[in-house]
């Protein structure tokens, strides 16, 4: 039942976190220059996506499955990537999107998934948070819930 839970929950946290906070950030590109934006969501997607990790680990009594959860977060931001690249041409394109050329996307999810993060300049974000949820789900930076405190 947690395994199922997990599957539903963190992929969707992931999606939601890490493509939200890169459409607030595009939202507002047109006035911080390109440095600043590139490295706002080279900073701020992985430091949001591994809190909020770290926090629904606590709350959710996951620590058993961290490396499920971790991975499971992280598949939800790849996955979801396709549907940020159509929400992303249909923002910004010049021109309309094909149902064939939307399917295509989503088919392909992990090109397309790279491909809107290199346009839009989150390519250091998605690698940073994609490596910092592999090392959240090692335990090797602690496990959360379990502090000093904590351990019998």
């Amino acid at each position: 039942m947690k395994r199922t839970f997990i599957w539903m929950v963190f992929p969707l946290m992931g999606a939601i976190l890490f493509w939200g906070i890169d459409a607030l950030v595009m939202a507002h590109h047109g006035t911080w220059s390109t440095t600043a934006w590139i490295t706002a969501k080279s900073i701020a997607l992985p430091v949001a996506c591994g809190s909020a990790f770290w926090q629904m680990v606590k709350l959710f009594s996951c620590q058993d499955r961290l490396m499920g959860a971790a991975m499971a977060m992280a598949t939800g931001i790849w996955v979801s990537g396709p549907l940020y690249y159509i929400y992303f041409h249909l923002s910004f394109g010049t021109r309309p999107m094909s149902t064939a050329e939307m399917l295509f996307h989503i088919a392909l999810f992990p090109i397309a998934t790279l491909m809107v993060s290199l346009f839009n300049g989150s390519i250091g974000g998605l690698l940073i948070t994609s490596a910092l949820l592999g090392i959240l789900g090692t335990g090797w930076l602690g496990i959360p819930g379990q502090g000093k405190g904590n351990q019998e």
